[in-house]
């Protein structure tokens, strides 16, 4: 990698790693007989926090800041961790704020420290970022086989099946219409027999009798359905017809649509990963891996895409607290060869590990 100060090339910085609490403490230890009480300070509230951690007072949080550490302490240690508070906002002041640190703010926590002497964590620090990434993944499946819709069976799905119960319908309402609506024709008009007269001298004629009156039978039987039935039936079934003609005549030969290719997700990563190999193009994967990083780093940095790569290199130095010539190196040197990429794509994962 080159150096941005003098333009010359230097090799990449080893992997960086987040020890356990006892390394922070000879780091501080080490500080303080340097008389570099500022860095003594930073690391000695490291190995407390690690140290709490490490012990199971705190979960393991690398987003958690130096006044939520001594907040956290506080709650679940009452009278013990009086002085984490203060020391807290020593840390951030120094820190952040670039304020030279006095030795007896160090000798005030060094005094307090009770927790950086403690058993060795369990999870590296890649091995957790792997187990939040296997937990999001896992999250995300749920969620989406949660909001995955019912799918209904092949036979409910098919058009031909709705029609064919439809046209079902029809016919059945036709004939209740038929065999309900209609009326019967009237029963012939019975005859009375004419009242017994006596005999006369005249002549008498019997009255002629009518014939029996059976009906016109010129009626119709939509004239014995109600007017709307009548009218709505004879336009659904017209209507009825026109779509059976419509979707049942030939339009050609039956052409099949292409589909697109389904392929898991996995094979298309190793795919991509593959051609990239095969291109020995490290600069462009580098330069993937960056952005997506960034992109994620932003939110929590508050900065923007438009923000310099320094203001982006010192912030993340001072949340990390990290060299700046390393974290540069990480974001935006290039990248000559593959033992380089793999170094890259480690110091960006500790970078998001620490700030995330």
């Amino acid at each position: 990698m080159t150096d941005p100060r003098t333009n010359e090339y230097r090799p990449a910085p080893p992997e960086p790693a987040l020890g356990p609490a006892a390394t922070h403490l000879a780091a501080a230890e080490e500080a303080a007989r340097r008389a570099d009480f500022g860095t003594a300070l930073r690391e000695r509230y490291r190995a407390v926090t690690r140290g709490l951690e490490q012990r199971g007072i705190l979960e393991v949080q690398r987003a958690r800041t130096a006044r939520e550490t001594a907040q956290a302490a506080t709650v679940v240690l009452p009278g013990e961790a009086t002085e984490l508070p203060s020391a807290a906002h020593s840390f951030d002041e120094i820190v952040y704020g670039g304020r030279p640190a006095a030795e007896a703010e160090y000798r005030r926590l060094e005094q307090a420290d009770r927790y950086s002497v403690a058993p060795p964590p369990k999870l590296a620090p890649a091995e957790i970022a792997e187990q939040r990434r296997k937990t999001r993944k896992s999250k995300t499946a749920r969620k989406k086989k949660a909001r995955e819709p019912l799918e209904l069976p092949a036979l409910l799905r098919d058009w031909r099946f709705w029609a064919v119960l439809a046209g079902i319908l029809v016919v059945l309402f036709l004939i209740y219409l038929v065999t309900h609506l209609s009326v019967p024709p009237s029963p012939p008009h019975e005859t009375q027999p004419a009242p017994s007269t006596p005999p006369t001298t005249a002549p008498h004629h019997p009255p002629k009798v009518k014939p029996p009156d059976f009906g016109g039978g010129d009626d119709s039987i939509f004239q014995r359905l109600p007017d709307w039935a009548a009218f709505g039936g004879l336009q659904f079934l017209i209507a009825w017809v026109t779509v059976l003609w419509w979707r049942g005549r030939r339009r050609g030969t039956v052409v099949r649509e292409p589909l697109p290719v389904e392929a898991p997700a996995n094979e298309l990563l190793a795919g991509q990963a593959g051609l990239y190999r095969k291109s020995r193009d490290h600069d462009h994967v580098a330069a993937g891996l960056r952005a997506a990083t960034l992109r994620r780093l932003r939110p929590a940095l508050g900065v923007t895409a438009d923000t310099p790569p320094e203001l982006v290199t010192a912030a993340l130095s001072a949340r990390t607290g990290a060299d700046p010539v390393m974290v540069r190196a990480a974001l935006y040197d290039p990248v000559p060869g593959r033992v380089t990429l793999e170094v890259v794509a480690a110091q960006l994962e500790w970078i998001e590990a620490e700030v995330l």
